[in-house]
């Protein structure tokens, strides 16, 4: 894949054997996978076929670190990552229909510095808001994420700083 992106689809489809399906329906699940603090570690530790991601589950998801946040703020940090997390993926559910694009011709706008369109910046907004929650979840509320346009092996993408993604991997 060129891009780590989830969604949910409906348990009725045969699927490819070249996808990797995950089993969840809540969206502070889906908010932790579409994080950046996610990608980086995929793609630090998952395959590549010439350029593109191979995400492989025993690679990828089975060995990552997934949040604990403190009991006695449990219903606070999920919930926090379940609305987040469900706002981020109504909103882009939206562009793709309105734009009638998947979700590859949407991230492409997305890791864009020319696109300015106000859709695509409310999604970069929403993806910062996921990321520092995501952050909060693991205690990282001081962690500076950098979000911008950097440079990355997959090229120029809007993500976290170098700085950041050294200090979460």
């Amino acid at each position: 894949t060129k891009y780590v992106a989830f969604a949910f689809l409906p348990k009725e489809i045969i699927f490819s054997h070249a996808l990797t399906i995950l089993v969840f329906n809540t969206y502070d699940a889906f908010a932790v996978l579409s994080s950046n603090l996610h990608e980086i570690w995929a793609r630090q530790y998952g395959s590549y076929n010439l350029q593109l991601l191979r995400y492989t589950p025993s690679d990828c998801f089975e060995t990552f670190p997934f949040p604990t946040p403190d009991p006695s703020d449990l219903s606070t940090q999920f919930l926090t990552l379940d609305t987040i997390g469900e706002t981020y993926y109504t909103h882009r559910q939206v562009v793709m229909r309105e734009r009638q694009e998947g979700l590859t011709k949407t991230y492409n706008r997305f890791h864009a510095a020319n696109e300015t369109a106000s859709d695509i910046q409310t999604l970069r907004e929403l993806h910062i808001e996921m990321d520092q929650a995501v952050a909060a979840a693991y205690g990282w509320q001081d962690l500076d994420l950098g979000h911008g346009f950097h440079k990355t092996k997959q090229g120029d993408r809007f993500t976290i700083s170098e700085a950041a993604r050294r200090e979460v991997l």
